[in-house]
């Protein structure tokens, strides 16, 4: 997909050169991994989205790489976290931050959610774990097999962590978190207003046509959507599915 402010090399081994990426205006390199998920538009669209003040301190969860935990400390966070479950995004990142200058700043950790953080709390908190049916997960052309993917309708994850991010919250920190309509979003935004109320807002939106592999694998995609599982969306000639970026608040 067509990822304009975001730019990243070809995909290439951790081994190998590192490559350039630009982000919200900020700039550097990173090495990736095919185990790991790579910078994409719901990287570009939450750096977008995330507002971070001098002095912040600032959680990732789900950091692949770590584009976003370095863009946080570039744009002031006094200490950023940074939490992905699986072991390579976490060694890839360790090199990225330190590649990009903010090892002094930046703290990658293993593990799932919040376990790496018990006790801790927040001004920011930048939710970027998978939201996205198991199935369809697997016919996507960018998600990797090796990462787990949210559930039969693709909530799981999410649920989990917005159950348990209040906990993780200074009073008044922000928490930013991607719906993607391939999942059951509106399960996904009904317990994100029971919890947080009238601060859950949406404040990044994009409707992306459909990939080739997933015009080809239409019956499938439309059983789903008859379960409630997944929804998409026809335009003109075209299908369409979305994703938007949201912001809670915790307000005690």
């Amino acid at each position: 997909m067509g990822l304009s402010g975001l730019v990243v090399g070809k995909e290439q081994n951790m081994d190998t050169e590192p490559d350039v990426f630009s982000l919200g205006g900020e700039s550097g390199r990173l090495y990736l991994s095919d185990e790991a998920f790579k910078p994409n538009l719901t990287t570009k669209l939450l750096a977008e989205a995330v507002e971070v003040q001098e002095g912040d301190s600032v959680l990732e969860l789900g950091c692949g790489v770590g584009p976003l935990s370095i863009y946080a400390a570039r744009k002031g966070a006094a200490k950023v976290i940074a939490v992905d479950i699986m072991p390579q995004a976490c060694e890839c990142a360790r090199r990225n931050v330190e590649l990009n200058g903010v090892a002094d700043r930046v703290e990658v950790r293993n593990g799932s959610l919040f376990e790496p953080v018990q006790g801790m709390k927040f001004d920011v908190i930048i939710d970027d774990v998978s939201g996205m049916s198991e199935e369809i997960a697997r016919i996507s052309p960018w998600y990797p097999d090796t990462i787990p993917a949210g559930g039969a309708d693709g909530t799981e994850q999410t649920v989990e962590m917005l159950e348990q991010a209040s906990d993780y919250l200074n009073d008044k920190g922000q928490l930013y978190f991607p719906v993607i309509s391939l999942s059951n979003w509106r399960k996904t935004l009904d317990l994100a207003r029971n919890l947080f109320g009238s601060t859950v807002e949406l404040v990044s939106q994009k409707h992306i046509p459909f990939c080739e592999e997933f015009k080809e694998a239409m019956p499938e995609l439309e059983r789903l959507k008859e379960l409630n599982l997944i929804d998409f969306v026809r335009k003109r000639s075209r299908y369409v599915w979305d994703l938007s970026i949201y912001r809670a608040a915790r307000n005690s």
